[in-house]
């Protein structure tokens, strides 16, 4: 596709979020912040070396649920987010801002 074919289907990002309202980026940013948060999780139980399976044992959580939170096709409760830090070592903070 050329290039003048491909401005004119493009929109610039200003224009795309026009229409957004403020409720709508609300729920954008809180999705953002569980993201963050799930990745982060993740990325802990990689950097120490452990596996889905033996995070399982160790927070007696089964497994398909930590692979449904990690994938994101699960939205978890915050006693499962805690209990998954919580077997690595780590806490979660909560702020009321």
């Amino acid at each position: 596709m050329d290039q003048n074919k491909l401005r004119k289907l493009t929109i610039t990002l200003e224009e795309f979020n026009k229409d957004i309202t403020s409720e709508e980026w609300k729920i954008v940013e809180a999705e953002k912040k569980y993201y963050h948060l799930v990745a982060a999780l993740r990325k802990k139980r990689d950097s120490l070396g452990i596996t889905q399976e033996k995070l399982s044992k160790m927070s007696k959580i089964p497994r398909t649920t930590i692979t449904r939170v990690e994938s994101g096709s699960r939205n978890a409760t915050l006693q499962t987010l805690m209990a998954m830090a919580q077997s690595m070592g780590k806490t979660i903070e909560l702020r009321l801002v």
